[in-house]
């Protein structure tokens, strides 16, 4: 009887740690994934400003940019300061083209982009 308890309870355990690694795997390809998705959001801000787009359509591209940063979550104190640096640019960008600057929110843009990318670097690094 005590001899079953315990197996069932080290299945018990061994199906917890499974499982919570299971979840971080997921949970680490969703970070992946909304790295990935913020950054070709930035380059396409990043040539439509190129290209010379109505500032409307520049806000709408980093608001959308700014709603993929949001699932980006790391316990890596490196990585995080990158990505909020990389957000601040972003209100500023939309600040600066909502106030009619493109020439700042154009290099804002740019400057996120480049801090997403080194987000991306950093976290592939270590995951």
């Amino acid at each position: 009887m005590m001899k079953t308890i315990k197996s069932l309870a080290k299945i018990a355990l061994f199906g917890f740690v499974l499982t919570g690694f299971s979840a971080f795997a997921e949970s680490g390809a969703e970070v992946k994934a909304a790295i990935d998705q913020t950054i070709a959001k930035l380059e396409e801000a990043s040539a439509a400003f190129d290209k010379g787009a109505e500032p409307k359509a520049l806000v709408d591209l980093v608001m959308e940019a700014k709603q993929l940063q949001k699932t980006i979550s790391t316990s890596d104190a490196k990585i995080s300061i990158v990505k909020a640096r990389g957000t601040n640019k972003l209100g500023q960008a939309r600040t600066s083209l909502n106030d009619g600057d493109l020439k700042t929110g154009g290099e804002l843009i740019k400057g996120a982009l480049a801090d997403y990318k080194e987000v991306k670097e950093k976290y592939d690094a270590t995951h």
